[in-house]
């Protein structure tokens, strides 16, 4: 008979030490899931800084390249200025007489 409560006990502490190890198992297959989140997470957060970085290097050029075409129109709109009203050179050319009697005539 005390052989039997002897097997029954060891019965009931392998019941434990097998309920012990599934819910060890649980908690270390969560454990997994979190970390394969984490690393999801960061490969996301990694690609993210990697295209906005992209961006702000395309939107810097954007801005140039946009710069470039109003300095460029400004220049064709000022030439094409420039030859509608028979200028040849950027500078005006003001017959020496002139200049001088430009300087002396007083302020009106």
């Amino acid at each position: 008979m005390h052989h039997a409560r002897g097997n029954e006990a060891l019965r009931v502490e392998l019941a434990e030490a097998k309920s012990r190890e599934e819910s060890t198992a649980g908690r270390l297959h969560e454990a997994e899931g979190e970390a394969a989140r984490l690393r999801d997470e960061l490969r996301l957060d990694v690609q993210k800084e990697e295209l906005e970085r992209e961006f702000a290097v395309e939107r810097e050029e954007l801005a140039a390249d946009y710069q470039q075409q109003v300095d460029d129109t400004f220049i064709f709109g000022y030439r094409c200025c420039m030859k509608k009203n028979g200028i040849k050179r950027d500078t005006p050319s003001i017959p020496q007489g002139e200049e001088k009697k430009l300087h002396e005539k007083p302020a009106p």
